[in-house]
């Protein structure tokens, strides 16, 4: 991912949340010339009150951008720091061999809107965080803690030394999601759609699980799959 990729967001949704939730890091807002209605005029209000700069361009036709600081990505040592000292019983989302980046930011709003309390990203074995994935997250990004690892065998094993249970997604598992308990310590890993988890992620999963008995279509797209999973862990939680 180029420089300039790594720091254009875009879309009114993503560029709301960052106000919301991190103004500090935007540089320069460009709004299109060519709008003149409530959605523009309550995101200039937002960027004036933040003392952030922005300008009008007619190249733009309906969706403004921003151009943001450039930040450090969270790396394994930041995830090791965070768990112990900020979680006790975590709601973690890993994603492995994402390589969509509109299904990685659908995974990433999914986790937005359920509250997850940590997402890990295979840095090697996934899409990047671009400009698209930024959009299709709504604003996502911005409001959960991200940590990408190179290693995620190691980081699996540092989870189960820590008392988190790993689950793995497979439509081939036997065991139906709805039979787990998502109220200890749990961590969810996804994979993409065609090639599923890798099989030296899958080994190290404590459980494989799987969303639908339907003997002759089982498959649901990765970000669905994402979203349902979440919501019975979340359910759960809810209920305890």
């Amino acid at each position: 991912m180029n420089k300039k990729e790594n720091s254009l967001r875009v879309g009114f949704h993503s560029i709301e949340s960052i106000l919301s939730n991190n103004p500090h890091k935007i540089k320069k807002v460009t709004l299109p010339a060519n709008r003149n209605d409530q959605r523009i005029s309550s995101l200039v209000l937002a960027l004036e009150k933040n003392s952030i700069k922005y300008d009008l361009s007619s190249k733009l036709k309906q969706e403004p951008e921003a151009i943001i600081v450039n930040e450090n990505e969270l790396n394994f040592k930041d995830l090791k720091n965070f768990l112990s000292l900020e979680v006790t019983k975590p709601l973690i989302l890993i994603l492995d061999n994402i390589i969509d980046p509109r299904n990685l930011g659908a995974c990433i709003r999914s986790a937005a809107v359920i509250g997850v309390d940590a997402l890990i990203i295979n840095k090697h074995h996934c899409a990047p965080i671009n400009s698209v994935a930024h959009k299709v997250s709504a604003g996502g990004v911005e409001v959960i803690k991200i940590f990408h690892v190179t290693n995620l065998v190691n980081c699996l094993k540092f989870l189960k030394e820590s008392n988190v249970n790993i689950y793995g997604l497979s439509e081939h598992a036997k065991e139906s999601h709805l039979e787990c308990n998502f109220t200890s310590p749990s961590a969810i890993i996804m994979g993409a759609e065609e090639s599923g988890i890798r099989e030296k992620t899958l080994e190290s999963c404590d459980f494989k699980i799987n969303l639908s008995n339907n003997k002759l279509f089982k498959s649901f797209n990765v970000s669905v799959a994402t979203g349902i999973i979440l919501s019975e862990a979340n359910r759960q939680r809810q209920i305890k």
